[in-house]
């Protein structure tokens, strides 16, 4: 087996394209596959803290279920991916899901924050206690 110990890679045509080959012949950019941000959220505690998070810079208790993330570096645009899930509670499952950028609220995803919502099998807005997203996308 071998083995490869770097600091930084950098990219050959630019600094920052590192293309990675995945199978016979496709390929991928190493920086668009790797999250640009995720948390593990306790939705039950007061402003909603982190367990542990990269590119986050403030979490807050906005309402019932729902949590506004602050990205620490901001995204290149509004229309990046998010991922999530929820620790189901004894009595209820968790549905992971987030305010889009056609929202009509103040909750619309921007380049600097989003909005989680934590909900129920009723489709009640519902604070949970291990409530965890990743973020894909450009960094500005």
């Amino acid at each position: 087996m071998s083995e490869i110990k770097v600091d930084t890679l950098t990219g050959k045509t630019t600094a920052k394209t590192v293309t990675v080959t995945v199978g016979a012949t496709a390929t991928q950019s190493l920086e668009q596959g790797l999250a640009k941000s995720w948390a593990s959220i306790n939705q039950t505690s007061t402003d909603h803290p982190v367990y542990d998070s990269l590119n986050v810079s403030v979490t807050a208790d906005v309402a019932e279920g729902v949590t506004k993330i602050t990205f620490s570096n901001p995204m290149n645009n509004a229309l990046y991916g998010t991922t999530g899930g929820a620790q189901t509670e004894a009595t209820s499952a968790s549905y992971f899901g987030t305010y889009g950028v056609n929202t009509s609220t103040s909750r619309q995803m921007t380049t600097a924050d989003f909005h989680t919502s934590n909900r129920d099998t009723n489709g009640s807005d519902n604070d949970i206690v291990y409530f965890a997203f990743a973020v894909h996308g450009d960094l500005a």
